[in-house]
């Protein structure tokens, strides 16, 4: 089962499809922005996102993890 921060993740995600660090700590609260680095980790974990390193670190949504979004919203 998801967090509430990990599907808010997994939301943003999947409407930008690439994600940077950045966008997440301005799409989360301040307060709930700290466990964020190990949340960011267990979706990679599971496999729902994958990091993208070119310009700088990002995270794309894999299919798995747009289906499992879709499950739980």
């Amino acid at each position: 089962m998801m967090s509430d921060v990990e599907r808010r993740i997994l939301e943003l995600a999947s409407r930008n499809l690439l994600i940077t660090k950045d966008e997440i700590a301005r799409f989360l609260n301040k307060d709930e922005f700290d466990g964020t680095g190990v949340c960011v980790g267990r979706l990679q974990e599971l496999g729902y996102l994958d990091k993208v390193e070119s310009l700088g670190t990002a995270f794309v949504i894999t299919q798995k993890g747009i289906r499992a979004f879709k499950g739980n919203v």
